[in-house]
C-alpha cells in the first residue's frame, strides 16, 4: 500500500498523463496506449470533479503520473484542503518548487516520498533544485515512509503489467479492500478506473465530472467487478493481481513493517542534520 489507512475510501488523482519519470513500477507504455483524452487535468475541471465528491473520501495526488508535474497541482491540494478533505501524497516532489513546500505543508498531507535510486528505475533528475526540494520537504512536511526502487524493493507487479512479473489468473474466491471500500482512479479527463492497477484501463467506471461518486459505485462495471470476487473464475482484473493472493500479502506486509521502520528512523536522521 501508498503509507495509507486500510478500508480508507479515497480516490487518487492523475494530473496528467505524460510521466517522464517513467518509473519501472510504473507501466507508463500501457496507460498512454489505452488513455486517449486531455493530457492535463485543469484546475476548473478538478474543481467540478471535486464538487461530485463526499468528503468523507480522501483524496490521494498520485495515479498514474506524478502530481506535481502538473504545476496547478498545489493549487488544486489546497483548494481541496480549504473544502475540508483529507490530503495525501504520494511523490517524488519532481514538478515542485522548493518555496511551494510551505504552502504544501499548511494543507497537512500525509506524504509518502519515492525517492531516487541506485539502479534507475525512476528517472528523477537530481539537479540542485530537486535537492532543495527534498530537503525542505524534509524539514516541513509528515512524511510517513518512503519507497526505494533499490534490491530491496517489493513492487507489486500491477496486475501482471510490469516488466518481468509472474502471469497469474486466480481462481475461487479473492480478497481486496478496495472491492469493499472504493479506492478508485481519476484520469485527467475526469474519467474514473477501477484502481491504482488498472494502467490498461480495463475497467472504467465513469466520469466525475458528470457523475457523483454515488453513480460511480454503483455503476454496472464496478458492480460487476464487486460480484466476481465471490465467483471461482472471471476475467476481471483483479485475477491477475498480486494483491489478491493471501501469500503475496503477507510476505509483503512483514517486509514493509520492517522497511516502515527503517524510513522513519533515516527521516527523523536528515532532519536533525
Amino acid at each position: 500500500m501508498r503509507g495509507c489507512t486500510l478500508f480508507q475510501p479515497w480516490l487518487e488523482i492523475t494530473t496528467v498523463s505524460n510521466c517522464n519519470i517513467d518509473c519501472s513500477y510504473c507501466p507508463q507504455h500501457i496507460f498512454q496506449e489505452n488513455y486517449h483524452g486531455c493530457k492535463t487535468l485543469t484546475f476548473n475541471s478538478f474543481k467540478i470533479a471535486l464538487s461530485n465528491v463526499p468528503k468523507h473520501v480522501a483524496l490521494h495526488f498520485s495515479g498514474f503520473a506524478e502530481p506535481f508535474l502538473n504545476p496547478q497541482c498545489i493549487d488544486m491540494i489546497e483548494y481541496a484542503y480549504a473544502q475540508g478533505y483529507k490530503i495525501i501524497l504520494f511523490s517524488t516532489l519532481v514538478g515542485l518548487k522548493s518555496k511551494d513546500v510551505k504552502r504544501l505543508s499548511h494543507c497537512n498531507p500525509e506524504v509518502t516520498l519515492h525517492l531516487p535510486d541506485n539502479l534507475g528505475n525512476a528517472k528523477i533528475p537530481l539537479t540542485q533544485a530537486y535537492r532543495d526540494t527534498l530537503t525542505a520537504a524534509i524539514k516541513q512536511l509528515r512524511i510517513s515512509t518512503f519507497y526505494i526502487m533499490n534490491e530491496r524493493f517489493i513492487t507489486n507487479e500491477r496486475a501482471g503489467s510490469c516488466a518481468n512479473t509472474q502471469e497469474r489468473h486466480l481462481r475461487g474466491w479473492l480478497f481486496c479492500e478496495k472491492l469493499y471500500v472504493p479506492q478508485f482512479v481519476m484520469l485527467p479527463n475526469c474519467d474514473v478506473v477501477l484502481c491504482c492497477m488498472d494502467f490498461g484501463l480495463k475497467h472504467p467506471l465513469g466520469n466525475l465530472a458528470s457523475q457523483s461518486w454515488l453513480d460511480i459505485t454503483r455503476s454496472a462495471e464496478y458492480q460487476r467487478v464487486c460480484t466476481n470476487r465471490f465467483k471461482t473464475k472471471g476475467d476481471i482484473l483483479c485475477r491477475r493481481c498480486a494483491w489478491a493472493s493471501a501469500n503475496f500479502r503477507t510476505r509483503y506486509y512483514i517486509k514493509r513493517v520492517v522497511q516502515r521502520y527503517q524510513a522513519k528512523q533515516c527521516i527523523e536522521q536528515y532532519r536533525k542534520k
